[in-house]
């Protein structure tokens, strides 16, 4: 019982010191796990020919965000952007544009895993110019 009693004391100082470095490296290693939730993120549309009106349905879409725990918790929906790039249509009418991981913009370590609708319809008309 002695053996027992000096082995739990000898040393406490460091025991203890020993005890605080692991639950602290256990908990900044092994407590960070990947976190995943829905974002609401607006979709930008840039390079927009003069002359031309768009709209679109619908004009918001849904990232599945995936990443550290404290990363996900203080991301905001100005972190992130859709952005679909309208320098290259001419014609007028309606179209579907499909959403690609491409045109994601999400802060370093934040993935975007899907993308809620995948596509969007388009309507391009020409504005009425004097």
């Amino acid at each position: 019982m002695n053996w027992l009693r000096r082995f739990l004391t000898e040393n406490l100082g460091l025991k203890l010191l020993s005890l605080l470095l692991a639950v602290t490296i256990w908990s900044a290693v092994g407590g960070d796990v990947a976190t995943e939730i829905l974002m609401p993120v607006p979709v930008e549309f840039r390079n927009v020919p003069p002359g031309l009106h768009y709209e679109a349905e619908p004009s918001r879409v849904e990232f599945r965000i995936r990443g550290p725990r404290w990363m996900v918790r203080q991301a905001l929906v100005t972190d992130f952007s859709m952005a679909v790039d309208l320098s290259g249509m001419t014609e007028t009418g309606e179209r579907m544009v499909t959403l690609e991981q491409k045109n994601v913009e999400a802060p370093g370590s934040v993935e975007v895993m899907d993308i809620t609708p995948s596509q969007l319809k388009l309507t391009l008309r020409m504005t009425d110019q004097p």
